[in-house]
């Protein structure tokens, strides 16, 4: 099926379902179109021109959406799988992480890979130990999981075990608090933690990395964020997206030093041009170095050993 028949089929699949589609009259066909494909209310130009094609027995509903999908305004807001291809580029990210022997996933549940989230990414390696923690299985962004969290997971290569509470609770987490681990990981969660919590955070994952531990996180980067969504953040239950070097800001202050940083889903022209469209990312590079104008960014970081802040332990 062609990806027109396919907005079609959706477009009468939700039509159906709010009203007889076969009594729908062609003015009503049009503006549910234009509420389904452009995500927004016809305007009277628009109507006015499909109007004249009623009037002069030219409609068809297939003339219509494929109209719109061939639109400026379709092709420049929607004209592109975003949110899939910016998962490719973090699959390519999460391949690029070194092996360690034990990790801490803050927030990496997965609904249904007993693995965890950073697994089910594609990260190619197999720690010994994976811990995980995230919210309690009722409330878990993802969803409930399918299998049982409350005993570990084992398999061949190692265990995964859940533990269960908020990231800014983790220092409240009781069977956490003597663990240390070679890499604290944090994928696209830390957007989710209100700044003024974030600090003591960032303590509690300095005082529990190993020796030579990092600390890996990815994150939206509101530098180009603003420009797909001025009015809000991209999800309702973001705390909070910053820009690299806002993010470098805050991890020095807490005592980290960024040693890598990466960017993904690169958007140079959108960047420079502070205007939002959708085609650029088709051909984005999955990973850049410019950081500052891709749609995501990652950073691995180390404790400052020369730095001793209040509340952490060398």
């Amino acid at each position: 099926m062609t990806f027109v028949g396919r907005v079609l089929n959706r477009l009468r699949a939700r039509l159906v379902a709010r009203t007889d589609f076969r009594d729908l009259g062609p003015n009503e066909f049009v503006q549910l179109a234009y509420l389904v494909v452009m995500r927004r209310k016809a305007d009277p130009t628009g109507l006015a021109d499909w109007h004249k094609r009623i009037e002069r027995g030219t409609f068809d509903t297939q003339l219509v959406i494929e109209a719109m999908l061939r639109s400026e305004e379709y092709l420049s807001n929607f004209g592109s799988d975003i949110f899939g291809r910016l998962h490719l580029a973090r699959q390519e990210w999460v391949r690029t992480i070194a092996p360690f022997a034990s990790i801490l996933d803050i927030g990496g549940s997965s609904a249904g890979r007993r693995e965890g989230a950073l697994i089910e990414l594609g990260y190619p390696h197999r720690p010994p130990v994976i811990d995980i923690l995230d919210l309690p299985p009722d409330r878990q962004f993802w969803g409930e999981p399918l299998f049982d969290q409350s005993k570990p997971q084992s398999f061949d290569w190692g265990t995964v075990t859940y533990y269960h509470g908020s990231a800014e609770g983790v220092g409240e987490v009781a069977l956490l608090q003597d663990r240390a681990y070679d890499c604290i990981f944090m994928g696209q969660a830390i957007e989710h933690i209100y700044p003024e919590k974030l600090p003591t955070v960032l303590a509690w994952i300095r005082n529990h990395l190993k020796p030579g531990g990092r600390f890996v996180f990815d994150t939206p980067n509101r530098a180009v964020t603003k420009i797909h969504s001025p009015a809000a953040y991209i999800n309702a239950d973001h705390k909070i997206e910053y820009t690299p070097d806002q993010m470098e800001q805050v991890l020095a202050a807490s005592g980290f030093i960024v040693t890598q940083k990466i960017g993904m889903g690169h958007l140079p022209r959108m960047a420079a041009s502070q205007k939002f469209d959708a085609r650029e990312f088709t051909d984005a590079a999955l990973l850049h170095a410019d950081a500052d104008a891709c749609y995501l960014f990652a950073f691995e970081a180390i404790p400052d050993q020369n730095q001793n802040l209040p509340g952490t332990s060398q």
